[in-house]
């Protein structure tokens, strides 16, 4: 160790001003010790000059530097040739960071390399985002993977919490008018969301601008409706078309643009995984309509075509009006089997501009479109839903036809509102259906009825699948059956 450089043996007025970290090393010795350090490379490590000089630059770094790091500058350092390398360094408070160092000789007039000079940048922000890309990249893998839409925004929550420590988040898909919460990070209160309206809070206005929101100061935004009164800052990203992906602080100005781009990034794949998980259940129910057109063309409408070639040839042998008859009946029963095919392939075609509509004033419209006798309707529903209207009636109409089906023609039906959910029911005071049914009783082809096709019911679940609605059965107050469509509800940040 020399000790610090006699300024009168080098020149650093000009590196004593430099706003980049420079340090001079001996390279006689060992090690490359420091002769020489500027106050910009000071300022950077916290440390005195006294401190610095006769310290060896490479056994300053710290553990998470690589040895191939350390091998090219005692190569370079053997061949006099320059190096860039990054050193994982400790300020003197402790704090490690980045420096991204790059070592050139200096040489005397005869050519003789007499020292080496280090320009040094701190750049532990870069390093830190490069390796917050990768990971995310391998988040993208993760949440990529997923099979269900519950499944792809837990581990998008999972992932935001772990790679970019928004320990506070949540996740919410549109349902009908609401954005509902669908997943919240591990450190989440039980209440730190709520479902919203589309036209409320920061989560609305994400999703509805498709524009990135960042508050750093709830109390002064007048727009944040945050679900807990500590959520003082946050930051909302759309999730597509699907939703909104929100991060709460409850600090403010917990969040930066450069958050805002990492959930963005984060969410894109989010959004990927939400179209393709989309396009598989579409599959799923093509193909499941196609099982269906297969079934009733080899077997539904082979039996009726039977019996109708049959009779025909009975008739024409006999003269028999009765096989005339019967043959007739046969033909009403195709038509009617081709009829409800084709409605049911219509109807599972998604709904892509759904309108808002009154529920009590398409029950009555469509109850008068069913032959009801006299059945009696009960409307107890205030209540819109956004839907494709035509498709809508086609769904009240076949549940009213089922009630009066099985329920016979003076059956009681009321439509009302689902207490515990956004939806509305229809129930009937007529035998209902066994609980060991309820579960096949949407299925195409099959019926509780001797004379029904097995369509109805299956048409009201494609409706409602069509629509993102769920359509289930149970038992009324009446000891009837009861059929529950929710088109929405559940639980936003802010």
């Amino acid at each position: 160790m020399t000790g610090e450089e006699d300024p009168s043996d080098f020149e650093y007025d000009i590196v004593d001003q430099s706003p980049v970290g420079v340090t001079v090393c001996d390279p006689s010795q060992e090690g490359l010790p420091v002769v020489y350090a500027n106050d910009q490379f000071l300022a950077t490590t916290g440390y005195d000059r006294a401190a610095i000089v006769g310290q060896s630059l490479l056994a300053m770094r710290g553990p998470e530097t690589s040895e191939s790091a350390v091998e090219r500058v005692r190569r370079a350092v053997a061949a006099s040739a320059s190096v860039t390398v990054e050193l994982r360094l400790y300020r003197a408070n402790g704090e490690p960071f980045w420096d991204r160092v790059r070592i050139a000789p200096l040489s005397d007039d005869a050519g003789t390399v007499t020292r080496y000079v280090a320009f040094h940048e701190d750049v532990t922000e870069e390093k830190q985002r490069r390796e917050t890309l990768e990971a995310l990249h391998a988040a993208a893998t993760r949440i990529g993977g997923a099979e269900t839409v519950e499944e792809a925004c837990e581990r998008t929550v999972e992932e935001a919490a772990n790679v970019l420590d928004f320990d506070l988040c949540s996740i919410l898909l549109r349902d009908g008018e609401w954005l509902v919460p669908r997943a919240n990070s591990a450190d989440a209160p039980a209440d730190g969301s709520r479902r919203m309206r589309l036209d409320q809070g920061i989560a609305g206005e994400t999703y509805r601008n498709r524009e990135p929101q960042r508050v750093d100061d709830a109390g002064d935004d007048e727009t944040a409706d945050p679900a807990k009164e500590t959520y003082l800052s946050g930051i909302s990203v759309p999730v597509g078309e699907y939703g909104v992906f929100q991060a709460v602080g409850t600090e403010t100005n917990a969040f930066d643009d450069d958050d805002v781009e990492l959930a963005e990034l984060l969410v894109t794949h989010t959004a990927s995984t939400l179209d393709r998980i989309e396009r598989e259940q579409e599959f799923q129910r093509q193909n499941e309509r196609l099982e269906s057109f297969v079934s009733v063309v080899s077997h539904d409408l082979r039996n009726p075509l039977t019996v109708l070639t049959g009779a025909l040839e009975l008739a024409e042998r006999t003269g028999d009006p009765e096989h005339f008859e019967r043959g007739k009946r046969a033909r009403d029963r195709m038509e009617q089997l081709i009829d409800d095919l084709l409605t049911f392939a219509r109807q599972g075609e998604s709904v892509d501009d759904p309108t808002p509509v009154d529920v009590a004033g398409v029950a009555e419209a469509s109850w008068d479109a069913v032959a009801t006798a006299e059945a009696t309707l009960d409307v107890r529903v205030d209540l819109e839903v956004r839907c494709h209207e035509g498709r809508f009636r086609e769904l009240l109409e076949n549940l009213f036809r089922n009630a009066v089906e099985h329920g016979g023609e003076q059956v009681s039906v009321t439509v009302g509102e689902l207490p515990d959910y956004e939806g509305f029911y229809v129930a009937d005071d007529g035998p209902g259906i066994p609980p060991d049914r309820r579960a096949e009783v949407f299925e195409s082809g099959v019926s509780t009825s001797d004379d029904g096709t097995g369509f109805g019911l299956s048409i009201v679940d494609q409706i409602a699948a069509a629509h993102d609605w769920e359509v289930t059965v149970t038992e009324s107050d009446a000891g009837g059956a009861r059929f529950e469509v929710r088109t929405g509800g559940g639980v936003g940040v802010s």
